[in-house]
């Protein structure tokens, strides 16, 4: 990191935080390797662990400093969704916000799948999937992008060379035990555009509030066929900070 970013990071980071606690943050994001190390957070419930010099940092700043998503607490999600979990910083945000929620967090990366567990150990209802969310039930291969820890594709891999395993949202659903979804966020580094491809979209059907940022510089016309799928039924789309924010509009049902 040069010094005018170190400086612009530190006045940035000295500003959200606090002095001492901005001054830790930035020396984390500076370190290269070793153990993970603990932060805490108010948005995120208190203590979580972060890998110093990785994409955990700029992931913890997106939900405990600037504004992650907008909350209801007027109708509180009773059932939390969260694909594409990674560390589990997005589902202890949900789960601060949200305490008596449900949460399944989903996470295909092993390395990130140990840090969620992590993050999350000894919360109640927080329910853990290590698989990557697919059309159909199977197996499938991640594919590293350059982004890190945070940056990992799937790939179709029913060929048999596929480590992965791959869950639809259905078999999702049941393995949970879940009737209804009331918050399903999506961060899935393209694969949303598989997700929404796939013949039987039935699923939709059970899930009032979508979370969705979508990757169209990874896969082009991943856009397209999310909002395809949406035609199913009426929503209301708001988008806030490039997370696209979508409800159900029951009363047209």
């Amino acid at each position: 990191m040069g010094l005018r970013k170190s400086i612009g990071h530190l006045r940035r980071d000295i500003s959200g935080y606090g002095p001492l606690k901005g001054t830790r943050v930035l020396w984390l994001k500076t370190l290269r390797g070793g153990r993970p190390r603990k932060l805490a957070s108010d948005r995120l419930g208190g203590v979580v662990w972060v890998r110093p010099g990785t994409t955990d940092m700029p992931i913890f700043d997106q939900i405990a400093l600037d504004p992650y998503m907008p909350l209801d607490m007027s109708d509180p999600p009773t059932v939390i969704v969260d694909l594409g979990a990674n560390i589990g910083l997005s589902t202890r945000f949900f789960k601060s916000a949200y305490p008596g929620a449900r949460i399944v967090a989903v996470e295909p990366d092993p390395q990130n799948f140990a840090m969620l567990t992590r993050n999350t150990e000894g919360i109640a209802d927080v329910h853990c999937e290590m698989a990557g969310i697919w059309p159909e039930d199977g197996w499938i291969r991640l594919k590293q992008d350059g982004l890190g820890s945070s940056g990992f594709r799937t790939e179709d891999a029913n060929d048999g060379h596929g480590s992965t395993l791959a869950l639809s949202m259905t078999t999702l659903m049941a393995r949970a035990r879940i009737d209804r979804i009331s918050l399903l966020k999506i961060d899935i580094e393209g694969a949303e555009k598989d997700l929404f491809s796939a013949k039987d979209l039935s699923w939709m059907d059970r899930v009032d509030r979508i979370a969705i940022e979508l990757h169209d510089h990874i896969r082009p016309g991943a856009g397209q066929v999310f909002f395809e799928a949406l035609r199913r039924d009426a929503w209301n789309i708001e988008v806030f900070h490039g997370v696209l924010m979508c409800r159900r509009l029951r009363q047209q049902r």
